[in-house]
């Protein structure tokens, strides 16, 4: 097993699976599976920089016909570029306004997120030789960036969404807090893809400076590495001393950019940062400001938590009742079916809570 603070090569990362069945402990064991690191322990900064929650059949290391159908595609690790992503599945469960979600809307939750890291693998292995060359050119370095953080943020998001039983879930703001008690195994994977991820950004930087997008994935990348580590040691970190200034600065310049990711990365981080940084107020004010930019599901889940957090419980609410059912944009698509499924859950916790 990886040690809590080492950094994994990024291939081995991304063949290694984190899918745990209903109702596994968030650091409990997950499944078996053939590859590097075949023992995984299971448990999310919402991410792209941060986190969310998780239901669903375990992998018992039999892929699907149609995950090893992908598997096998030309488009593999040994592609000489990426995928047709056209083939994505984009159906996701329906939710209604009262978050609730059918049996099979849940049971389908599972392989559709195996099969959409799958295509996220190939995806990052057919862009990481490119990008590593010398002359990479700014699109090859962003597209490996982009890459890499969504596969992070994909594994963060499904895993928590489906590990937790709605029967015997626990309060929100514990469900809230399982962000930052995921695995070790987990965060090291998160650490080795968002490191990854940030050189890339930061070399697409150097090309075009004060670039947003090479700005977001930079400070997205570094954020996730710092969350990955021990608080003390990442307070102790030097990128630690210029992350907030880096997040501020990119709210201020690029409020609106990419479904209001700035403003979103710094709200989740005045929510959620720990002391000195922390200021629930204003991270819930920042969050508005990016869901009146953009009203997709992961805005709305984490302006639904600061909500609860600041003790807001009927504004949380009704929040998360809107992360449901919203439409996503491009940058979140991928991880907006599990997104929905958390913003359920703290809904379903919240229900059980008033009944108890």
């Amino acid at each position: 097993m990886a040690s809590c603070t080492s950094t994994r090569p990024v291939e081995e990362v991304l063949v290694t699976p984190n899918l745990a069945g209903p109702g596994a402990e968030v650091s409990g064991p997950a499944v078996a599976v053939t590859g590097p690191e075949a023992e995984i322990t299971h448990p999310v900064t919402g991410s792209s920089g941060q986190a969310s929650s998780a239901a669903a059949a375990p992998r018992t290391g039999e892929d699907s016909a149609e995950t090893r159908e992908s598997a096998a595609s030309p488009g593999d690790a040994s592609a000489t570029g990426p995928p047709d992503l056209d083939s994505r599945p984009t159906s996701a469960p329906s939710a209604s306004l009262s978050g609730e979600l059918t049996p099979a809307d849940q049971a389908a939750l599972a392989p559709l997120a195996r099969l959409r890291l799958q295509q996220s693998r190939v995806e990052c292995s057919a862009l990481l030789t490119k990008a590593r060359a010398a002359d990479a050119s700014y699109e090859t370095l962003m597209a490996a960036a982009r890459a890499l953080v969504l596969n992070a943020d994909l594994r963060l998001q499904s895993t928590l969404a489906l590990n937790s039983t709605p029967a015997a879930l626990p309060p929100p703001e514990v469900l809230i807090d399982l962000e930052d008690e995921v695995s070790s195994e987990l965060k090291s994977q998160i650490r080795s893809l968002a490191s990854s991820s940030a050189k890339f950004a930061q070399r697409a930087l150097r090309l075009r400076p004060e670039d947003p997008a090479a700005e977001l994935f930079s400070t997205l990348g570094t954020g996730l590495r710092l969350w990955s580590m021990p608080t003390l040691q990442a307070l102790a970190s030097g990128a630690a001393t210029t992350l907030p200034g880096q997040i501020k600065r990119l709210a201020a310049t690029s409020p609106d950019f990419e479904g209001a990711s700035p403003l979103r990365l710094k709200g989740r981080f005045q929510s959620r940062a720990p002391w000195p940084f922390k200021d629930l107020e204003q991270g819930r004010d920042t969050l508005a400001a990016a869901v009146d930019v953009a009203p997709i599901p992961l805005n709305l889940l984490f302006l639904g938590d600061a909500h609860w957090l600041c003790g807001e419980k009927e504004a949380a609410l009704e929040r998360w009742r809107e992360a449901t059912i919203a439409e996503a944009d491009a940058e979140t698509e991928v991880a907006s079916p599990f997104i929905r499924e958390i913003a359920r859950l703290r809904i379903e916790s919240a229900k059980l809570e008033a009944e108890r």
